[in-house]
Parts: C-alpha cells; sequence; structure tokens
C-alpha cells in the first residue's frame, strides 16, 4: 500500500555528495569529478547559512513532534518495557521522502525520492529525482554522508545544483542494467520507500503490525513505528520497536517483512491480550 507522505520537511545527517558507491558506477570519472568538486564548493560557501537557519528550524517544528508508545525488551527476551517517546518528524523516513529540496540560493533542485540502506540498516544513499514531482524525472544517488539540512521555512536544503544532478550518474534500480552513465542498485541493499510496505510478523509467519514509519539516527536505521490493530490505516494505536528488534526479509523482488523472535512475538501478543 503505496503510504502518505508527512509534509513535514527533515534532516539528513550527510557528509559529502560524491554520487555513492562508485563501484558500481559505469560513468566518465571526469563527469564525477567536475560534479563532486562543484557541490563541495558550494557546500564550504553555506555552512555559515546552515547553522544560523538551523536554530529556526528546530523552533518552527518543535510542536510537530510524534508521541509514542515504545517497547523495550530485555536483553534475555523475558520481559517487555513500555516508554513514551517523542520523535521528531524530521529523522522519519515519511518527513523525508516527497520533500522538495532547495539549495543554499533558495532554488529548488529536486525531490527526495527514496532512501537506500545497508543490510545492516545504515543509511547509504539518498536518491534525488531532478523532477517537481515525487516519481518524476531522473534519478541520482549521493552518499548519506553528505549533509543536508533545514532552513528556517522547513525547508529541505542540499548543496546542489541542477547541473551537478544532470552530470551525475543516472540511479538504476535494476542490478543488471548495463547502459552507460548508469548508478546500480547495490546489492544487499534496501528501498525504504519499499520497506514502509513492510509487514511486522511473530516466529510463526503470522502478521501483527504494519510498518508505518522508520526513524534515522546518526545516519542509522533506529526505529520502527509499527501499526497496531488499524483498518484500512485507521484507528488502532503505533508501536514504536528498536530498528534491530526484528530481521529484515525479502520475499520475491519487492516484498519484506520484518520478523520477530519467538520470545518477542509472545510478549507483545501477551500485552495486546491485556489491553483487549
Amino acid at each position: 500500500m503505496q503510504k502518505k507522505f508527512l509534509a513535514t520537511a527533515s534532516i539528513i545527517a550527510l557528509m559529502s555528495v560524491n554520487p555513492a558507491f562508485a563501484d558500481t558506477a559505469k560513468t566518465d570519472d571526469s563527469v564525477a569529478k567536475d560534479a563532486t568538486e562543484q557541490v563541495k564548493e558550494s557546500w564550504d560557501k553555506a555552512k555559515k547559512a546552515v547553522k544560523e537557519t538551523a536554530e529556526d528550524a528546530s523552533e518552527a517544528t518543535k510542536d510537530a513532534y510524534r508521541d509514542f508508545k515504545a517497547f523495550i525488551f530485555s536483553d534475555d527476551e523475558g520481559q517487555l518495557g513500555i516508554e513514551q517517546v517523542k520523535v521528531n518528524p524530521r529523522t522519519t523516513a515519511t518527513g523525508i521522502l516527497g520533500e522538495p529540496v532547495y539549495n543554499f540560493k533558495d532554488e529548488r533542485v529536486g525531490v527526495v525520492e527514496d532512501i537506500i540502506l545497508d543490510e545492516d540498516g545504515k543509511a547509504v544513499m539518498v536518491l534525488i529525482g531532478d523532477g517537481d514531482f515525487f516519481g518524476l524525472g531522473k534519478l541520482a544517488a549521493f552518499d548519506y554522508d553528505a549533509m543536508i539540512e533545514m532552513n528556517a521555512d522547513g525547508d529541505i536544503v542540499m548543496p546542489l545544483t541542477e547541473e551537478t544532478i544532470e552530470r551525475a550518474a543516472e540511479f538504476s534500480f535494476d542490478r543488471n542494467n548495463t547502459g552507460m552513465n548508469v548508478r546500480m542498485m547495490p546489492n544487499n541493499a534496501y528501498s525504504v520507500e519499499k520497506l514502509l510496505d513492510a509487514q511486522l510478523v511473530s516466529a510463526e509467519g503470522k502478521t501483527m503490525g504494519e510498518v508505518d514509519d522508520i526513524t534515522f539516527k546518526g545516519g542509522q536505521a533506529n526505529q520502527l513505528i509499527v501499526g497496531f490493530d488499524k483498518i484500512l490505516g485507521f484507528g488502532g494505536e503505533e508501536i514504536s520497536l528498536a530498528y534491530d528488534d526484528a530481521t529484515l526479509v525479502k520475499e520475491g523482488e519487492d516484498n519484506y517483512r520484518y520478523t520477530l523472535s519467538a520470545k518477542k512475538s509472545s510478549l507483545i501478543s501477551n500485552h495486546k491480550s491485556m489491553m483487549n
């Protein structure tokens, strides 16, 4: 089910905007080098502006924090604790994907189309589309270690230009794509957009909830926000789990599920029974 993205801008912790995963690219080295140097120059000039606007952006979004119950398992998985947590929407997948990207000249240069995770949940790529609308236009991949900040108006800001994106290799999810100037999806990597359609299942394979969101911290997937007992996306409640509380399993080309251990599945089921 296609997720609706929250209209909230986001901060991603990034440090360099080289097109990601050079070992999978088929592109001209001089083109990539020129694009990289251009971006680095823009970023150096913009550091001061980022620092000045970050505090204003933080104040503007304080009231937008989302409240969740967090399930916390003991080390031996024998007990389940519950805490109330607040999540900054700017650190969530739904607060990032689909948002427009501006440069430091306040020029709109693209849209955040996706985030790519490795098998350990580390964010390794951010995909930027050069179109005006989500899902349209060219896709270009940049390292998640480049810096994206948010300005006082709540916009995502990157040290990019339309020319930078145009000169970058085009990203392809097809690992068999043999075209020139193409950057392919790495092996053992996952699309966050696809993960937002995943289900949380018990050790026996029973569906327990649906993944509604993923939070990020320090460039790492940090929490799964899971909807329980929802009907067509409504009602029920949303619970936060540590990202590594569940194991990501791929089913087919684009289908995924997060699987809980038998002990964790039992603890959650018992808790739900007590609440009903």
